[in-house]
């Protein structure tokens, strides 16, 4: 890696100083931490590493710590996919059952190039995977079965964002197939080794040991770590790459060169934009997001483990790159971190932050709102004193901002796509891909759960999902039971009206929240649809 350049500072403290005391809290040998790397106009201006890369063995983060990137691996799978094109290899507009014959049902129909940018409609193996055995590790081979099985989907192709592991997944073995050689070795053979990144390889499973793999961590009981395993052995494209800051920055250096391979077209067609059925243009492209942070375009892209997170952020028009990979470090919100790194080396250039809505001001906005059209939960809630969009009931909001003076609330484009919402007296008014609808509160009160549970008790199964459903009550709670009999899940279920209701799991493995609508024959449920934030009306029908 070659030597930091030291660059210009405001008065006092010098960039190391500043980025130093922004990283100090991770600065520690009893806690797993993160590493760090800035490039300035392609020379390494800082790299850092804190915390421990195990706790185990007593060995700490280095910038040559290895780590999962998790779905920062994305535009790796979406480069391979453009050079296949090139040869004329792979068609990324042609169905992917052109690759994929398999795929006979709806999950066939989106283009390779729909599900790189997360438009494809289809339902993931991954989201699936946690409805029907939570935490549980399936067999090799479970991925596609699982979404060649789909007679359902989230949306028509192109009409809508929703994230989506699987599409690339299937991406990943269209590649496979197409370019005559393991997934895994492609990239290494055309992507890692022409840009020199020794240290970095695509592995599919958390249960392969690897040399210099930092453990991921995660909280667990009495202020003890858990290994953080992701719950798959199949893991490819969607995010199965482990790196190094080293690497990284080498590599990104390469996204602003672009001089080893790839033509014009290849690398504008990585960043080219979408455009929606209704007229917007998307941010995510092929596995990067082009967008703005204070004023300044960035090619951007985050990606979470379980017991690590990543991110990457690049300023192209000031030559600002910017990695953070972590292992559990307790705190650590790498993105904006990242956003901070940037604050202090491009002080001069960063115009305002955009505002976010104060949950204060928008008090009487707070609740819930339910469509009987879509089937889905929007909820307002307020989190950090900030108005945010929970889709779901998901516990994680995504901060809403204004667009312009008429009350438009929007959910900025992304990993769930954009989301407008206007306040239309007591209801919502939302659009989500070509579809406005309203929503209307559940209020207090209305939560019928004496009817909720009379209607709903018994014993259900998705054809979809492989997986039967169990609502039972036991005294006054009731509880949702599911199993694909690779494992259960199991959560209380909270009525929220006569046929609404929604599941809350305990403890932070449980990555399973859902809500839940029945489809009533008289006073008694003929079976339900299931929504999570990104698997839409999965139908489960009464045995």
């Amino acid at each position: 890696m070659a030597a930091e350049t030291p660059i210009a500072a405001p008065a006092g403290k010098t960039i190391d100083e500043q980025l130093d005391a922004l990283f100090a809290p991770w600065n520690r040998s009893d806690e797993p931490g993160l590493a760090i790397g800035v490039a300035k106009d392609g020379a390494v201006v800082y790299r850092r590493g804190f915390g421990m890369a195990s706790l185990e063995t007593a060995v700490a983060n280095t910038p040559k710590t290895r780590m999962r990137i998790g779905s920062t691996s994305k535009h790796f799978t979406s480069l391979l996919a453009l050079l296949l094109a090139e040869e004329g290899k792979l068609d990324l507009d042609q169905p992917i059952r052109t690759f994929i014959p398999e795929l006979t049902g709806p999950g066939g129909d989106p283009t390779p190039r729909q599900l790189l940018q997360h438009r494809g409609g289809s339902r993931c193996y991954l989201d699936i995977g946690f409805i029907g055995h939570g935490m549980s590790v399936p067999p090799l081979g479970r991925a596609l079965a699982v979404q060649v099985r789909q007679t359902g989907r989230n949306f028509e192709p192109g009409a809508a964002m929703i994230y989506n592991n699987g599409g690339y997944h299937l991406v990943s073995i269209a590649i496979e197939r197409v370019g005559g050689a393991p997934f895994e070795a492609q990239l290494k053979q055309r992507l890692f080794d022409v840009v020199g990144m020794p240290d970095t390889a695509s592995i599919p499973s958390d249960h392969d040991i690897t040399a210099g793999v930092a453990t991921m961590h995660i909280p667990g009981r009495d202020g003890r770590w858990r290994r953080g395993l992701f719950p798959s052995d199949e893991v490819r494209g969607e995010g199965a790459i482990v790196s190094t800051v080293d690497d990284m920055l080498r590599w990104m250096a390469h996204l602003r060169t672009r001089d080893r391979f790839g033509s014009d077209k290849t690398w504008a067609e990585l960043t080219a934009l979408p455009r929606y059925s209704d007229g917007s243009l998307g941010v995510y492209a092929l596995g990067l997001m082009r967008d703005e942070y204070r004023g300044l375009p960035i090619l951007h892209h985050a990606g979470g483990v379980m017991g690590g997170t990543a991110q990457m952020l690049a300023f192209p028009e000031h030559g600002l790159d910017v990695i953070i990979l972590a292992n559990g470090a307790r705190g650590a919100d790498v993105v904006r971190l990242a956003q901070q790194v940037a604050d202090v080396v491009l002080a001069d250039h960063v115009g305002p932050e955009t505002p976010t809505v104060a949950a204060e001001e928008s008090k009487s906005l707070l609740g819930d709102y339910w469509s009987p059209d879509s089937r889905m939960i929007y909820s307002l809630v307020d989190e950090g004193s900030v108005l945010k969009l929970s889709i779901a009931k998901s516990p994680g909001g995504v901060a809403l901002v204004r667009r312009g003076d008429d009350g438009l609330l929007v959910c900025p484009a992304g990993g769930i796509g954009e989301i407008a919402l206007r306040v239309r007296g007591e209801d919502l008014e939302v659009r989500f891909g070509p579809d406005t609808l309203v929503y209307r509160r559940l209020t207090d009160g209305s939560g019928d759960a004496a009817a909720f549970a009379a209607a709903a008790q018994g014993r259900y199964r998705s054809d979809d999902a492989d997986t039967l459903a169990t609502i039972d009550r036991a005294g006054e709670a009731l509880t949702l039971t599911l199993s694909d009999g690779l494992g259960q899940v199991s959560a209380p279920l909270i009525v929220l009206s006569p046929t609404v209701g929604f599941s809350k799991p305990k403890g932070a493995m449980n990555v399973f929240r859902a809500t839940l609508s029945l489809d009533l024959e008289g006073d008694r449920a003929s079976g339900f649809q299931l929504s999570t934030s990104r698997t839409r009306n999965l139908v489960f029908r009464r045995l």
